[in-house]
C-alpha cells in the first residue's frame, strides 16, 4: 500500500473515528498551519517517518486554522504540536519542531525500533496492513490488495475469508457470498457466513430506534426481538443479541421456525474461541431440555 494510506486528514467531524482507529493501530496527531514555518519543515520529517514505518502508525494532520474547537478541546496552544494517541489515550506528546530522532524516540515506546525489517512485509504485516486500511476507510485498496494476494495464492483460505468481509464492510453482499462459496473448509468460513447472515436478514429494517420503541412496548413482540439481535450482533453488542435471542427461545421456539435458535448458533461460530461463548451454550441448552 501506498504511503497516502497511512495519512489522514482529521477534521471536528471525523476525530472520533480517529481515536477509535488507535485502538487498532497508533496515530500520531499533527497540528498544523500553513502560515507556521517550523510546520513546513517539519511535514518532510514526518513523510520520511511514515515511509519508513509503512503503517505501523497512521499520521492524523490537523489543520489548526480550519479546527480552533478541536485545537482546545485537546489542549494545543502552540504549534507545530504532535500527540500520539493508544487504544484511545494519549500516549506521549512532542511541543515545537524536532527532528526525526526525538520522533522516533516518542513512537518507539510503543512501536519498537524500525530498523532491521524485511523490506517485503511477511503474512501477519499483510493482514495488519488489511485491517488499518478498514479501520481508515480504504476500502478499494484492500480489496484490490486481497485480490491480487489470492491471484497469487489461491489455496490460502485467510486471503479469500478477508476479502469477504472487507466486501461486507461496503454492502456488497452478492459478491461476499460468491467469495465464501468458494471457500470449501465450512469451519474455516463460518464466523464470515454467519456475518453475512445478519447482514442479509437486517436489510429490511432501517431504524434500530424503532425496534427498540417496540421491544419496549410489546414484551410478545418477537420480531422486533429478532432484528433488534441482528442489528445488535451487526453493532459488536454479541451479548445483547444473544440475551434477545434467548428471550425468544424461551416465549415462542416457532417463531421463524426456531429461528432464534439457528441464530444463537451462527453468533457462537462468529465468536469461537471467545470465553463467553461457553455461558450462552449453557443457557441455551437449559432453555431447551
Amino acid at each position: 500500500m501506498s504511503d497516502a494510506n497511512y495519512v489522514v486528514e482529521v477534521n471536528e467531524t471525523n476525530i472520533n473515528d480517529i481515536v477509535q482507529m488507535s485502538a487498532r493501530v497508533p496515530v500520531l496527531l499533527d497540528f498544523w498551519a500553513d502560515w507556521c514555518e517550523p510546520c513546513k519543515a517539519l511535514a518532510p520529517v514526518l513523510d520520511a517517518l511514515v515511509t519508513k514505518y509503512q503503517g505501523k502508525f497512521i499520521l492524523a494532520k490537523v489543520d489548526t486554522e480550519a479546527n480552533p474547537g478541536l485545537c482546545q478541546q485537546l489542549g494545543v496552544r502552540s504549534i507545530p504540536a504532535l500527540k500520539l494517541i493508544v487504544q484511545g489515550q494519549l500516549a506521549g506528546e512532542l511541543n515545537g519542531a524536532q527532528p526525526a530522532s526525538e520522533i522516533e524516540k516518542l513512537l518507539q515506546t510503543v512501536l519498537g525500533d524500525a530498523e532491521g525489517e524485511p523490506e517485503q512485509p511477511d503474512e501477519n504485516d499483510f493482514f495488519a496492513q488489511i485491517e488499518r486500511a478498514r479501520g481508515m476507510g480504504a476500502y478499494d485498496q484492500a480489496i484490490d490488495a486481497l485480490q491480487s494476494a489470492i491471484a497469487e495464492d489461491s489455496k490460502e483460505i485467510k486471503y479469500q475469508t478477508l476479502l469477504s468481509e472487507v466486501l461486507m464492510d461496503v454492502e456488497r453482499l452478492e459478491d461476499a457470498q460468491q467469495v465464501l462459496d468458494n471457500v470449501t473448509d465450512e469451519k474455516a468460513k463460518a464466523p464470515a457466513l454467519a456475518r453475512l447472515f445478519f447482514l442479509q436478514e437486517f436489510l429490511c429494517f432501517d431504524s434500530a430506534e424503532s425496534l427498540q420503541f417496540r421491544v419496549a412496548q410489546d414484551a410478545n413482540d418477537m420480531e422486533a426481538r429478532y432484528y433488534l439481535a441482528c442489528n445488535c450482533v451487526l453493532a459488536g453488542e454479541a451479548e445483547a443479541a444473544m440475551e434477545l435471542l434467548l428471550e425468544i427461545v424461551q416465549k415462542d421456539r416457532s417463531y421463524k421456525d426456531d429461528g432464534a435458535r439457528l441464530a444463537l448458533l451462527k453468533i457462537f461460530d462468529m465468536l469461537e474461541g471467545n470465553p463467553v461463548v461457553a455461558k450462552y451454550r449453557r443457557r441455551l441448552f437449559a432453555n431447551l431440555h
